[in-house]
């Protein structure tokens, strides 16, 4: 059964600079692949830590779908 779990993504950027790190809500089995699915939605060279699994009022709040298994969205700022 998937369940929804938040995530914080890092993305290296070019040139030595800062590196992008972006929260992310997702559908996943696991915790281990909820940090899957959101490397693989921010890129090759992205890496994921699973931060908390969702509570079923903030899967109705994300509006997410747990039968969509892979599915995510970007949060505007990091509210879990």
């Amino acid at each position: 059964m998937n369940k929804g779990f938040g995530v914080t993504v890092t993305v290296p950027q070019p040139d030595g600079q800062e590196p992008k790190t972006a929260p992310l809500v997702v559908v996943a089995r696991d915790e281990r692949d909820a940090e899957l699915v959101a490397a693989l939605a921010a890129g090759p060279q992205a890496s994921a830590e699973t931060l908390r699994e969702l509570t079923d009022e903030e899967v109705l709040a994300y509006d997410l779908d747990l039968q969509a298994h892979g599915s995510a969205k970007v949060l505007p700022i990091l509210n879990l």
